[in-house]
């Protein structure tokens, strides 16, 4: 079997990598993303009536942040356990 990156992924994969921007590439207290491994992460504030923050990636979700530098400090972590637990869901 012979893997290559299509057109579409080379422009995902060769874009900043856990780089955090939030709408129009501002800062953002609210939501944030980033690229993990060339697909979008977010860091979401959870609601406007409590204080803690989300990560969601490729329909994961993880929660629990009382900041938003705290979920983005997680974000590494988080996008190798869902990558782990998406390989250990593929049967061979």
């Amino acid at each position: 079997m012979r893997i290559q990156v299509t057109e579409a992924g080379k422009w995902t994969l060769d874009a900043p990598q856990q780089v955090w921007r939030g709408e129009d590439g501002k800062a953002d207290s609210v939501l944030q993303s980033a690229l993990f491994a060339g697909q979008a992460m977010l860091v979401v504030k959870e609601s406007d009536d409590t204080v803690g923050f989300s990560l969601r990636y490729l329909g994961f979700k993880a929660t629990g942040f009382m900041t938003m530098e705290m979920a983005k400090q997680n974000a590494p972590e988080f996008a190798q356990r869902v990558l782990g637990r998406m390989l250990n869901m593929v049967s061979k």
